[in-house]
C-alpha cells in the first residue's frame, strides 16, 4: 500500500477521488497494473478476453468489418484502441490475407496501446505484417501522423477500464466517494458532490435512489468527444460489458460496478492489491448512446453472441472428418459453441456499432444473410 499512497500524495493531496486512484493504479509509469512487463492476459494473467477464445471470434468481427468497408466503398483502415496481447489484431489480419486479399493489398492497422509491455509483445506477435501495421502509444501521437481518419475504429474491453468516479446517494443528497489514508491503508469517505456529478446523473442518469452507488466515466466521454470527430467516414465498434439506466438500478447492483481481477479471481474491493491487479466498471450504455448519438448513427447495439450469429460465425464451422477431440476442427467447433451458448462468455458482453456518412446500411450481409445457414 506504500508505493500507491506515494503516488498519490506526489499527485494531489488527499482526499482523492476513485478516478485520481485507478488512474494511478493502472496507468502510472513506475506502478502501474498496465505499464508493468508481467503478463496480464490469459492462463498465465489475470482475465481472460473473447480474443483468448479462440481466432474465429475476431476472424468473425473481420468479416463483418470487410462486408462494411466493401458495400461503403471506405479506406481498407482499422484503428484498434488497446490491442493488448495483439490476439485480434494477428487474427484479423490474417483474415484479411486470405480471405479478402484485395482490401488487404492496401490496409492500414493502426494501433493505440498505452502499455509499454504490449507494445513489445505486439511488435513480436504481428511481425509479419510489420509493413501494415502501425502502432502508436497514445492518441495525440498517432493524430500527428493521421489528421483524419476513415474505416473501422475497433475497441474491446477498453472503456471498462477507464477511470471513473464514484457517487453514492445517502439521505436524499448526492456525494462522491474518495478515499483518504487512515493507519497507513486507503478508507472510503463521502464527500458533498460537485456540480459537474449531479450534471452527469441529471444528463445521463441513472436516477439514484438512497443507499445506492454507481460510476461515472468522464473518461469516456472524452473519448467518444475525440474520437468521434477524428472519424470521417466509417464505423466504431465497440465490445464490452455494461448496463442499462434501468439495470443499473437492479437490487443487486446497489454496490456499484467497480470490480478488481487478480489471477482470475474477481475482488470485490477495488482498493485490494493496488498496482497488481486490473479494475473495471461496467460501461453505462445509455449515456455512452446519448453522448456518441451527437456525432453519429447508430447502427445496431446487440449482445455479443447476436452479433457474431449475424456477422457470420456458423460460416466459420467445419466439417468433422477426424474425431479426435483435439484435433484443431474439433477445437474450432467447440469455440463456436462456447461463443454463443447461454451463460457463456458472450452473454456478458454488447457490441455497440456507429457509423458516420454511411449510405448502404440496409445491403450489410450482417441485416440479410441467415445466420443459421452453413456454407461450409
Amino acid at each position: 500500500m506504500g508505493d500507491i499512497l506515494q503516488k498519490l500524495s506526489q499527485r494531489s493531496t488527499p482526499p482523492w477521488s476513485y478516478s485520481t486512484f485507478m488512474d494511478t493504479a493502472l496507468y502510472d509509469k513506475e506502478i502501474g497494473y498496465y505499464m508493468k512487463t508481467n503478463r496480464k492476459l490469459g492462463k498465465e494473467g489475470d482475465f481472460y478476453t473473447s480474443n483468448h477464445v479462440h481466432p474465429v471470434f475476431p476472424k468473425t468481427c473481420a468479416r463483418f468489418f470487410a462486408d462494411v468497408i466493401q458495400k461503403e466503398g471506405l479506406d481498407p483502415s482499422i484503428c484498434e484502441w488497446g490491442a493488448g496481447d495483439g490476439r485480434f489484431a494477428k487474427s484479423a489480419l490474417t483474415y484479411f490475407k486470405e480471405k479478402e486479399e484485395a482490401l488487404f493489398e492496401n490496409m492500414h492497422y493502426l494501433i493505440i496501446e498505452a502499455s509499454p509491455y504490449h507494445q513489445e509483445t505486439l511488435k513480436i506477435a504481428l511481425g509479419e505484417f510489420e509493413d501494415k501495421v502501425k502502432v502508436y502509444s497514445t492518441y495525440k501521437e498517432m493524430v500527428s501522423d493521421h489528421p483524419s481518419f476513415s474505416g473501422v475504429i475497433f475497441s474491446n474491453e477498453l472503456l471498462d477500464a477507464f477511470p471513473v468516479k464514484v457517487v453514492e446517494k445517502e439521505k436524499d443528497q448526492l456525494f462522491e466517494v474518495k478515499l483518504e489514508e487512515v493507519e497507513g491503508e486507503l478508507k472510503e469517505v463521502l464527500y458533498q458532490a460537485d456540480e459537474e456529478l449531479e450534471k452527469w446523473l441529471e444528463q445521463y442518469g441513472p436516477s439514484l435512489p438512497n443507499h445506492y452507488r454507481t460510476e461515472i466515466n468522464f473518461s469516456m466521454k472524452e473519448w467518444l468527444e475525440e474520437v468521434a470527430p477524428w472519424l470521417e467516414r466509417g464505423i466504431i465498434v465497440t465490445i464490452d460489458y455494461g448496463y442499462t439506466n434501468e439495470e443499473l438500478l437492479a437490487p443487486e447492483r446497489r454496490e456499484g460496478s467497480l470490480r478488481g481481477y487478480y489471477k482470475h479471481e474477481m475482488i470485490h474491493n477495488p482498493l485490494k492489491h493496488p498496482g497488481n491487479m486490473d479494475l473495471t466498471s461496467h460501461v453505462q450504455w445509455d449515456a455512452y448512446k446519448k453522448i456518441i448519438s451527437s456525432y453519429m448513427t447508430e447502427v445496431v447495439h446487440t449482445s455479443q453472441d447476436k452479433f457474431l450469429l449475424k456477422a457470420g460465425l456458423f460460416t466459420f464451422l467445419e466439417e468433422v472428418k477426424d474425431f479426435n477431440p483435439f484435433s484443431d476442427t474439433y477445437k474450432l467447433n467447440r469455440a463456436i459453441q462456447s461463443l454463443v451458448q447461454p451463460g457463456g462468455i458472450s452473454s456478458a458482453f454488447q457490441v455497440n456499432v456507429n457509423g458516420k456518412g454511411l449510405s448502404c446500411m440496409e445491403e450489410y450481409a450482417f441485416f440479410n444473410e441467415d445466420p443459421y445457414e452453413w456454407k461450409g
